[in-house]
């Protein structure tokens, strides 16, 4: 039943806006599949449809209670809220939601049937080759031992053509990696398709949870045991992971009871080809905090920016000179009226998301860079990150 549905979903046409989200969204326990299309209101645009969004939705959830809007916020909406100065893909929106009067919620069920090989290009373009990443790599180490930042998250863009691949085969073999918050978002101007393991944050009435990742490991077959320890034995990995949730930490209390924050370090999240380190920080929002406030406090997330955000954000832009785009921004779902007990908002961190448009895919992968980072293993590491969404689009 619900691969029936899945595949309804897939096929309706982008002016219907068909939209999935499946693994852990709006919830703590068992995985779902949301499915959603027909919506009745859209809102795209820069800051002034940012300022707008919290009452579009305030609007729209008390005529349809049983809805919920869904959608994705650029990396480039950040300079809204910091002086960074970004470099904007003018063919992109900061922000593009629609609003669903119904969506359906499903027991999750994962894909079945062979995958049939596509028919793209299987070569990517990348804004970095290996000696300028190299290179990048020394830049953010040297600003790091001038005192100016402790981490950067630097990424490498990857650009691949399709050649009449459609978005809806790609994601049928993104959704075999099982990350828990995949996307997709379909409209006429471009697909979203996302394969992120990160929650950015979630509210369920007045409290919020952010659960940064930051700490990847190679797994090998069946030996998690191993792959595990290995990753909890490592002082890069757990100092990079800590360094963030202070920052996430320090964010959450500008819009939190600060005594409320709870932090939980270090759990393990497998996927198929890698191990992350996941941390929890959870806290009471103070009154009269909403979306507006939540977003200006918090976004871009931490984890893909570095620490101090601000000085690392600057040195990102100043070194990538490309848009991120969607990839690194953050996708999600609000239901619900806003300051109510059943308000729930959910949004991932779109890393491993691709933006699908004239033929084309174009995505972001990342690692956060420290003092004793090694270029080569940054660079493994990002590969084996970026081998997910590769593999979807018959690259390797």
């Amino acid at each position: 039943m619900l691969n029936s549905l899945l595949h309804q979903v897939l096929s309706s046409p982008a002016t219907l806006r068909p939209a999935i989200l499946e693994g852990r969204w709006a919830g703590d326990g068992a995985w779902q599949t949301w499915l959603a299309a027909y919506p009745v209101s859209v809102l795209e645009g820069g800051l002034e449809a940012f300022e707008e969004l919290a009452p579009w939705i305030t609007r729209h959830a008390q005529e349809y209670p049983g809805g919920a809007a869904i959608g994705f916020l650029s990396y480039e909406l950040g300079r809204h809220f910091e002086p960074v100065p970004l470099v904007v893909d003018s063919s992109l929106p900061d922000l593009s939601f629609a609003y669903y009067p119904f969506v359906q919620a499903l027991p999750f069920e994962e894909t079945s049937g062979e995958e049939k090989p596509l028919a793209g290009d299987t070569r990517f373009a990348a804004n970095f080759d290996r000696v300028s990443y190299r290179d990048a790599v020394a830049k953010i180490k040297a600003y790091i031992a001038a005192g100016d930042i402790y981490q950067a998250n630097l990424t490498q863009q990857f650009t691949v053509k399709l050649g009449g691949t459609t978005a809806e085969e790609i994601f049928e073999r993104v959704r075999r990696s099982l990350a828990p918050f995949r996307a997709f978002l379909k409209s006429p101007a471009r697909t979203i398709i996302s394969n992120s393991p990160e929650r950015f944050f979630r509210v369920s009435g007045d409290r919020i949870l952010a659960s940064p990742v930051k700490g990847t490991i190679a797994h090998h077959g069946d030996d998690d045991y191993k792959a595990r320890s290995r990753l909890l034995a490592s002082a890069k990995d757990r100092s990079e992971n800590v360094m963030i949730v202070d920052l996430l930490r320090n964010d959450l209390g500008r819009i939190c009871n600060y005594n409320s924050i709870r932090v939980q370090l270090w759990e393990t999240e497998r996927l198929p080809h890698l191990l992350h380190l996941v941390s929890h920080i959870e806290g009471t929002l103070q009154r009269g905090v909403g979306l507006r406030e939540i977003l200006g406090a918090l976004f871009p997330c931490g984890s893909i920016t570095g620490a101090p955000k601000i000085r690392a954000m600057q040195i990102l832009a100043e070194t990538e000179q490309v848009p991120r785009g969607v990839s690194m921004g953050a996708l999600g779902l609000i239901r619900g009226m806003p300051a109510s007990d059943h308000f729930t908002m959910d949004f991932s961190v779109a890393i491993r998301t691709m933006c699908i448009a004239d033929d084309r895919a174009v995505f972001n992968v990342g690692g956060g860079i420290v003092a004793d980072s090694q270029d080569q293993e940054e660079y493994a590491e990002l590969m084996l990150k970026a081998r997910p969404l590769l593999e979807a689009l018959a690259c390797c």
